[in-house]
């Protein structure tokens, strides 16, 4: 089922792996902008070769950016329980 949603709309989600990856990689510009034109990249090319698969991969990219977001802030509350 999620399938066919994300391949009718891997334009908008691809859009959303750019956005999230700015406002989730702040503290490092040079790895966000390496980020961003990687992720850019697999975009268009998979957008222009009709790789239907790449919608997955653009998926995966979002979970594992929101992930390490997650992780991130978990760890800081952690730390201040401990503390």
């Amino acid at each position: 089922m999620l399938y066919p949603i994300l391949l009718e709309n891997y334009v908008w989600f691809s859009l959303a792996l750019l956005c999230i990856t700015w406002f989730t990689r702040q503290r490092k510009p040079k790895v966000r902008t390496n980020l961003l034109y990687g992720y850019g990249m697999i975009a268009v090319i998979g957008f222009l070769l009709a790789l239907d698969w790449m919608a997955g991969v653009v998926f995966g990219l979002i979970v594992l950016e929101l992930g390490r977001s997650l992780k991130m802030w978990l760890n800081k509350k952690e730390q201040q329980l401990k503390s």
